[in-house]
């Protein structure tokens, strides 16, 4: 398969084909996020390098692991996996504090994993994630979905303002009724 047909492929056909070429396009579409974070979550530069290649390897190691049966998209399981392998690493040193209640946060622990090298682990994350999803699924309107989807998918209040063609004020007041819902259903 040529280079350039990879780019037109979904990150999960990309899983798929099990290839070299396959996962180093996925590297390339990953990298720009795995920098953000491991920037986000480092106190020096040699973290934000250590941190990157990091979340590398766990991209890689995420895609042996997702099952997109479980109906979560690929993009969101690897970053909830890269952003909790930063922060047990960085926790281990001592460096940041212990996440947050904010909503992105809670989210985000759902696809914790204690040791990335077990199977169970893994299962144990997704599980949870499936779970915690269902119920945020039952309390939002069909729009406040969409709305927390573009969020979680890194999208800003801007972009995914323009993608829904609604106004920047519409995300915000939608975001916080979200986390005021499920604040109130204490789905921590």
């Amino acid at each position: 398969m040529p280079d350039n047909s990879f780019q037109n492929l979904t990150d999960e056909e990309l899983i798929n084909l099990d290839s070299a070429e396959a996962q180093a396009e996925l590297l390339k579409r990953y990298f720009r996020l795995v920098r953000f974070h491991a920037g986000r979550y480092a106190t020096t530069p040699a973290d934000i390098e250590d941190l990157t290649q990091e979340g590398l390897i766990t991209l890689l190691y995420v895609t042996k692991k997702f099952d997109a049966s479980l109906g979560s998209r690929f993009s969101s399981f690897a970053q909830i996996c890269i952003i909790n392998r930063m922060r047990s690493l960085m926790r281990q040193e001592r460096h940041i504090a212990e996440p947050t209640e904010d909503l992105i946060d809670k989210l985000e622990a759902m696809g914790e994993l204690t040791d990335p090298d077990t199977p169970e682990s893994i299962l144990m994350a997704k599980e949870s994630f499936a779970d915690f999803r269902t119920k945020i699924m039952t309390l939002l309107s069909k729009k406040e979905w969409e709305i927390l989807q573009c969020i979680l998918n890194g999208h800003s209040y801007a972009h995914t303002a323009e993608l829904l063609s609604i106004t920047v004020k519409s995300v915000d007041n939608a975001m916080q009724r979200i986390r005021r819902k499920i604040r109130a259903q204490d789905l921590s």
